[in-house]
């Protein structure tokens, strides 16, 4: 009855591998009904119209099941198989391609390779960025990492230069029309000026990843991949720089500077409007306590 439901969820899961959405795809988009447990079957003498004029109880307490009876040997016997939804993981898996995937290192190539198509470079070059395009590199290098279609970008698509420049995936660089938009909006709502350089920390390297991502992240940061960067300072047009070391404001205050209140609506902006995937801040943990953690990654349930 419920594998009706895996093809939707298959579909689901596909479709959000070239997402940058930061949020992870609702139950309900990945047809979370097939994780609904069927309704208990009617049993033999049972009377469905007393059961049905029976108000159900607000809370139902915990029934306390009977210990098994036991075996020749003296061993109990197994519990019977519960019903629910737990039957149907393996096929969910299954339908999903979740079922038997190669490491999250291997996925997130695979996700790089396949957002980044032949002509993105010309694309990236019709929105006004400036960029140097590098090789293109057909697999990861022995400790899994590398960039499929690279380029080396000094000037984002609304004029703001990076500095040092971005050494990252063509993919990520488009999407810095959208990432440049909410932080020009945000500069123009706070600081009165638009931002007209960036200071990066860092873009690509080989590395694992740090602070509390790394018990579950399984390895290689995205930075691996070419398909992150770090934000250390904004300079606006006019005005003094804002930086996260100096101005970021932790969530559990509220900001009382412009540059502050420019820094917490960025951080929240690019997060919610889907413009990257992540967007790790002082907020998130010490690591990341002098700088913005942009990247356009894989969802974290894939």
């Amino acid at each position: 009855m419920h594998a009706r439901f895996l093809p939707g969820l298959a579909a689901a899961a596909a479709a959000s591998v070239l997402s940058c959405s930061h949020g992870s795809p609702t139950l309900s988009e990945l047809g979370g009904a097939a994780l609904i447990a069927p309704p208990a079957p009617t049993l033999p003498g049972a009377a469905p119209a007393l059961a049905a004029a029976a108000p159900a109880p607000q809370e139902a307490a915990p029934a306390i099941a009977a210990p098994p009876p036991p075996v020749a040997g003296g061993e109990p016997a197994p519990p019977p198989a519960s019903p629910g939804w737990a039957p149907w993981a393996p096929h969910l898996a299954d339908a999903t391609g979740l079922g038997e995937r190669p490491p999250r290192a291997q996925r997130q190539w695979n996700y790089i390779a396949a957002a980044a198509g032949a002509d993105c470079r010309d694309a990236l070059k019709s929105v006004g960025a400036r960029f140097q395009a590098i090789q293109d590199t057909a697999k990861p290098n022995k400790k899994g990492c590398g960039i499929p279609h690279g380029v080396l970008l000094t000037r984002g698509p609304t004029g703001i230069v990076y500095s040092p420049p971005l050494q990252i995936d063509c993919s990520l660089a488009l999407r810095l029309a959208d990432i440049e938009r909410v932080i020009q909006e945000e500069a123009e709502a706070h600081l009165s000026s638009p931002i007209a350089r960036i200071s990066t920390l860092g873009s690509y390297a080989c590395r694992e990843v740090v602070g509390r991502m790394r018990p579950w992240s399984e390895g290689l940061s995205e930075h691996s991949f070419g398909n992150a960067f770090d934000i250390a300072r904004f300079t606006p047009k006019r005005g003094r720089a804002i930086s996260v070391l100096r101005d970021y404001v932790l969530r559990d205050k509220e900001p009382s500077t412009r540059e502050g209140h420019f820094l917490r609506s960025v951080t929240r902006r690019l997060r919610a409007d889907g413009a990257a995937s992540r967007v790790l801040g002082p907020d998130f943990d010490a690591s990341h306590r002098d700088h913005l953690h942009v990247d356009c990654g894989t969802p974290r349930w894939y």
